[in-house]
């Protein structure tokens, strides 16, 4: 289902909130099961963002593969249990856990593999974040922000971890190739939490866990569980999120690239040529090899 009905009050001003948008399930064998949005669904509205798996990985699933193009951003949820293991052509060979965020910028072409240990029950978004075109050849580079270095916001009803970027004057992880704000929210029964939204930047906002109201002065979106919309950019916009019952949301926000580019799988690249030069270059080794 691409979308659900929803309440617009437009009171007279531009419409700046998207479609509601139900997460297509995907599951592989026994150990991996998601949610998946890709930027298809909302026609381009959560650009730069590509793709957002909202998964839940109990085994190993995925062999060693390459991204290129794009930055690919594994964001774990405070519950996760155990380790998720990561290791990629930069030479890492690490263990994310619980409220770790590892962002992956994968530019010219990088390789991981991402797993979890044994008796782990990882629960995270993995999302790709396209990159413009002066920055796709570039060398691959990561970043990775602890759970312990993630700055609350706490107040009546909400708790909102800083990961990246800032919101109502507290400044998380700012080291991303472009820049990018990431929220993980949680609301308490008639919580509130608003975020002012800059200038020239695009939301994407989904709800992780129970319902959660998604409003501007002109709009409102209902969001249930395994939902998202998005928030145009253009002026400085008040972006509230509020809910009846705990709830757990997500907001994604960045300037939006309005490029053209080519995908193939998880490589996206601005021409046909390049991703071509680039699967050339990983069949040769150039990228270097995943640590054993």
């Amino acid at each position: 289902m691409d979308g659900i009905a929803n309440i617009e009050k437009t009171g007279g001003t531009a419409q700046r909130l998207g479609q509601i948008v139900l997460g297509v399930p995907h599951n592989i064998g026994s150990g991996f099961s998601a949610r998946h949005f890709s930027e298809e669904m909302f026609a381009g509205a959560m650009d730069p963002l590509l793709m957002v798996d909202h998964f839940v990985m109990t085994a190993p699933t995925f062999e060693p593969h390459l991204h290129a193009g794009i930055s690919a951003v594994t964001a774990m949820f405070e519950d996760s249990e155990g380790v998720f293991l990561n290791r990629d052509t930069l030479g890492h060979n690490i263990e994310l856990k619980a409220g770790d965020l590892y962002w992956l910028t994968a530019a010219s072409g990088a390789a991981h593999e991402e797993k979890p240990a044994k008796n782990s029950r990882v629960h995270a978004l993995q999302v790709f974040v396209n990159l413009p075109e002066r920055l796709k050849k570039c060398p691959a580079r990561s970043l990775r922000v602890d759970a312990g270095d993630v700055p609350m916001i706490e107040g009546g009803g909400h708790r909102v971890r800083v990961v990246l970027g800032a919101s109502g004057g507290v400044k998380g992880e700012t080291g991303t190739p472009e820049e990018m704000t990431m929220l993980d929210g949680f609301l308490a029964a008639d919580g509130r939490f608003s975020h002012a939204l800059p200038e020239g930047r695009q939301a994407w906002i989904y709800a992780v866990s129970g319902t959660v109201t998604v409003a501007t002065d002109a709009e409102e979106r209902v969001l249930p569980a395994g939902t998202a919309t998005t928030v145009e950019a253009g002026l400085a916009i008040e972006v509230a999120m509020t809910a009846k019952a705990p709830a757990h949301f997500v907001l994604m926000a960045g300037k939006p690239i309005h490029e053209t580019f080519v995908k193939q799988g998880p490589l996206v690249m601005s021409t046909a040529d390049d991703v071509r030069r680039t699967l050339a270059d990983f069949a040769r080794g150039k990228f270097g090899r995943v640590p054993t």
